[in-house]
């Protein structure tokens, strides 16, 4: 391993500890995890502690997703969020919620329909389309249903599923379904690094393009969906992260995967505690702090793309 990634992957632990420590001992108030007493021993581990876990895990899951759609799209900015594939989970678990309200295994299977439906619509589109038309379908779509759902007053509840209102059940779930679809993501990754060569290439070696993109899309959905049904719709950590982890690792998915769990992980985690902190005793969602720093980032990489090209940050 090149001594840059040693130091990647080093200070990424470090910053993950340091900002689990923080976001563990701080917040409303602040105590030390060595002198507690009952009170503050329950806000620790029912409150913060799932919280801390969801966010890590839902960052981790969210990069992934977030490379995935890019690599197998070919497509600098695509992410989960824009593309409509959040959104559609979310109504379609609201649907769920309304017809089955105590089955929640039924809502997270009508959260996957809703996310697959989304990548069908997109899929459609994309062979006619160049990949910032692709986005704006993307963009359309994540309009709609977020109007279809916002126009039943009972939605309004499902507004509130953030990370601020995360529960030791809504953790074990996306801990349980976000560990499956993150060690898939691992198992196919080597296979990514061939959609840097284009189809009639892949042929030749006998590899079927069409069914490396959709399993890299299957997997990208299913970790998408699964932190929208657990800590809502969170946007731009799918295009951040992997931009970073092309900057400071290069294109190989064996490297830029493992860096966007991690990396990931921490950035969610710390846009949470510093939303936690900084207006106390308010805070500001993580993802809007996310939206902050995300959309001069857009702006970016937007200014940085070579018109025309849509692999230049994907391959």
């Amino acid at each position: 391993m090149k001594k840059r990634n040693i130091i990647t992957y080093v200070t990424l632990v470090t910053l993950i500890f340091i900002t689990f420590w923080v976001a563990l001992t701080n917040g409303a108030s602040h105590f030390s995890i060595f002198k507690m007493n009952a009170t503050q021993l329950n806000t620790i581990f029912n409150i913060r502690l799932p919280r801390i876990i969801a966010a890590f895990i839902a960052g981790a899951a969210l990069s992934v997703s977030g490379a995935f759609f890019q690599g197998a799209l070919r497509n600098p900015i695509a992410d989960p969020g824009f593309m409509g594939i959040s959104a559609g989970a979310s109504l379609f678990q609201f649907i769920g919620a309304l017809i089955l309200p105590s089955f929640l295994t039924g809502q997270f299977l009508m959260a996957f329909i809703g996310g697959f439906l989304s990548l069908f619509i997109l899929v459609h589109f994309q062979p006619r389309m160049n990949p910032y038309r692709l986005i704006l379908i993307g963009v359309a779509l994540n309009a709609t249903f977020t109007g279809i759902q916002e126009v039943f007053p009972v939605s309004q509840g499902r507004s509130n599923i953030s990370l601020s209102t995360i529960t030791w059940t809504s953790t074990f779930w996306l801990v349980i379904l976000g560990i499956i679809g993150l060690m898939a993501a691992i198992i196919i990754t080597p296979w990514c690094n061939y959609l840097k060569v284009n189809d009639a290439q892949l042929g030749s070696l006998g590899i079927s393009a069409s069914h490396l993109r959709g399993g890299l899309l299957a997997v990208a959905v299913f970790l998408a969906t699964t932190v929208t049904v657990s800590a809502g719709v969170i946007l731009f950590i799918g295009i951040i992260i992997p931009h970073i982890g092309r900057w400071l690792l290069g294109h190989d998915y064996r490297h830029l995967i493992p860096f966007s769990i991690l990396a990931g992980g921490w950035m969610l985690l710390f846009a949470d505690t510093l939303g936690r902190l900084i207006v106390q005793p308010s805070e500001i969602p993580a993802a809007t702090i996310l939206i902050i720093i995300g959309g001069p980032f857009l702006i970016f990489i937007l200014s940085k793309q070579p018109q025309g090209d849509s692999t230049h940050a994907t391959s």
